[in-house]
């Protein structure tokens, strides 16, 4: 005889939720949903991106704070798709293929879950990837139509085009001559850290992605870093600004 404990027993009663299927309405709804969502907010279609708004919408972001409602979202939003902001840092959001998870909510909506990656648009039509993130939305049917209610946007993390090793980026590492400014280059992670140092004050600091071995990018307008070499040795610091040579350094 096989004895089975009471919390063995109170475990096989309890019903195990998961995932839905890909092939049910339901998740081919939501990745519709979340489809036409993200569409308006990359094409900063106002009026539609509210439209997926709930009146009692809030959003929770790890690096943004806390949005409290509907029309500051808007105001956010107007912000983010302003001519400043948008000249500056043009963004696209990628849904990560896979990713996407929805879970029914009883008497209530949905549960998505799913990965993203974010990209830098470059005016000649190319893109550079700048980061990824997580999140949770909840979908609510709302006089028959789906709403976003909640938004959970976390673990957002830098990422580039390519990931160079520690010995790579430490050739560039160093003290760079400009005729206004010394330019520092020292490693951060996986990435390379910027520095423009003024009368011995730094002025101005951001992080370099990769994009080849001896290019890098900023995560927004189209600047690039160029290192320069001479057999093994760097020696140069060119900076471009959409595809124009803006400056020129040498190492010291």
């Amino acid at each position: 005889m096989t004895l089975i404990s009471w919390s063995q027993k109170k475990e096989n009663t309890i019903p195990k939720y998961k995932a839905v299927e890909r092939t049910s309405n339901l998740y081919k709804t939501i990745a519709k949903m979340d489809s036409l969502y993200f569409a308006a907010q990359n094409l900063c279609d106002l009026e539609t991106y509210a439209s997926f708004l709930s009146e009692d919408f809030e959003f929770f972001h790890d690096v943004a704070g806390y949005t409290a409602s509907k029309d500051d979202e808007i105001k956010d939003m107007t912000v983010f798709c302003g001519e400043e902001q948008r000249s500056r840092q043009p963004l696209r959001r990628e849904l990560i293929k896979g990713s996407l998870k929805v879970y029914p909510m009883q008497n209530f909506g949905a549960l998505e879950f799913c990965d993203h990656k974010f990209y830098l648009q470059i005016p000649d039509g190319t893109e550079k990837v700048i980061g990824s993130g997580k999140l949770t939305a909840v979908w609510k049917m709302i006089n028959k139509k789906w709403k976003l209610t909640r938004v959970i946007s976390y673990d957002h993390q830098p990422l580039a085009e390519t990931e160079l090793s520690e010995d790579i980026l430490d050739r560039y590492v160093g003290d760079y001559i400009f005729s206004d400014r010394i330019v520092n280059i020292k490693i951060e992670g996986k990435f390379l850290r910027v520095t423009d140092i003024k009368n011995g004050k730094s002025i101005w600091s951001k992080k370099l992605f990769p994009e080849t071995e001896n290019t890098f990018y900023l995560n927004y307008e189209n600047v690039v870093y160029e290192f320069q070499k001479n057999e093994s040795t760097i020696i140069d610091m060119n900076i471009y600004e959409g595809g124009k040579l803006l400056e020129k350094g040498k190492r010291k």
